[in-house]
């Protein structure tokens, strides 16, 4: 995964607690991008190396300018940094584009699509919608929740949206705190969900493909209704982007939890590839990469990229608990226990790609692919 180094061109706050950071990619080196994928931010902080995945909430259309917008989280080490921090002129680097979900905006024939979204998981919805909407013809219905109207983030770009595509775009604002006029009262629940498609008669709900980001209560609830109304699982893609309150301590203790991204999970759940129970120590693992075979000794207990990276590999990484996607790799042979996957879809588990952030080696006979992602 190559780095670049961008420069902060503009600081723009969004929202109550949110800024929209804005990067000129000053040597070009970003030449394109899916809306919904994510760049990792390689910071540091008080002498700490910080990785914090983003999604990007620009269009490709606006390279070599690129945005992120990063939420303020509590006792969040990253997000205050580069709310309270950072400064116009100043630059970072980050690793290139990348994550799964994501959408084909030049596909023909794009199917109409409703994105639903809460807080900060706008953002990824935000590129999408953009994209959706200057290339195809389709529909496209965002809901969206937030805490109270004045934490809407990017509002007065929604509301220039809607403005411009009054017949192919509706949006349907949900606060959970404070009522508004002309938004709904109450969290973003399957039922209501379900009426406002259903009260738009041009919209195709079965044939429609349904984008979810944000907390994973909401998202599971969604999934849940969306299964029940016989919406194909197919068609629906989800993104887990926020931090549970362990990944919050560990924010505090500046370790490897992040922020979350970009990633496309379809109920990718808990997968353990082997039964197997280890007696040993440690195991040998070999992993291939860039032609080269290295051959490490993970102890018992372990993940095997915590390892690789102790040990001097370079292994291409960003959130380190199995929901970014980035450190996927292809199991070649052996067994390994894996925790929760939702960065891999159930197919690509089946055909032996594993995450390697939270796998740990059962058998010596281990060996990791790293070029056959």
């Amino acid at each position: 995964m190559n780095k670049v180094t961008l420069k902060v061109d503009q600081i723009i706050p969004q929202g109550t607690d949110a800024v929209e950071l804005v990067f000129l990619d000053e040597q070009n080196r970003i030449q394109s991008f899916w809306p919904g994928q994510f760049i990792t931010l390689l910071l540091n902080i008080e002498g700490k190396s910080v990785r914090r995945s983003y999604s990007i909430c620009s269009v490709p259309e606006d390279l070599p300018r690129i945005a992120v917008c990063v939420k303020k989280v509590e006792g969040g080490l990253a997000s205050h940094f580069l709310n309270d921090r950072l400064h116009e002129g100043d630059r970072l680097e980050v690793l290139e584009p990348y994550g799964n979900f994501s959408l084909n905006y030049k596909s023909a024939g794009l199917s109409d699509l409703v994105l639903v979204g809460a807080g900060s998981g706008i953002t990824p919805l935000l590129s999408m919608l953009k994209s959706a909407l200057a290339h195809a013809q389709n529909r496209v219905c965002l809901i969206y929740g937030s805490r109270s109207y004045r934490d809407i983030l990017f509002i007065n770009e929604i509301n220039s949206l809607c403005a411009s595509y009054p017949g192919r775009l509706r949006v349907e604002h949900f606060l959970s705190r404070e009522p508004n006029d002309g938004c709904r009262t109450g969290r973003i629940a399957t039922d209501s969900i379900m009426q406002t498609i259903e009260s738009w008669s041009d919209l195709n709900i079965q044939e429609a493909n349904f984008y979810l980001c944000g907390p994973k209560g909401m998202m599971d609830e969604v999934e849940a209704g969306l299964k029940s109304h016989q919406i194909d699982p197919n068609r629906v893609h989800r993104e887990s982007f926020v931090l549970t309150v362990s990944e919050q301590k560990a924010e505090n203790d500046a370790s490897t939890s992040a922020q979350s991204t970009a990633t496309s999970v379809q109920s990718a759940a808990t997968s353990v590839q082997s039964a197997t129970t280890s007696v040993q120590s440690s195991h040998t693992v070999q992993i291939i990469l860039e032609g080269r075979t290295h051959a490490l000794d993970v102890a018992a207990g372990r993940h095997i990229l915590e390892t690789a990276l102790d040990a001097g590999l370079d292994l291409p990484y960003a959130c380190t608990m199995g929901v970014c996607g980035m450190c996927r790799a292809f199991k070649v042979s052996g067994d390994m226990q894996i925790g929760e996957q939702e960065a891999l879809s159930r197919s690509e588990i089946e055909q032996g790609y594993c995450l390697t952030c939270v796998g740990k080696p059962l058998s010596d006979q281990l060996v990791i692919d790293y070029d056959r992602r």
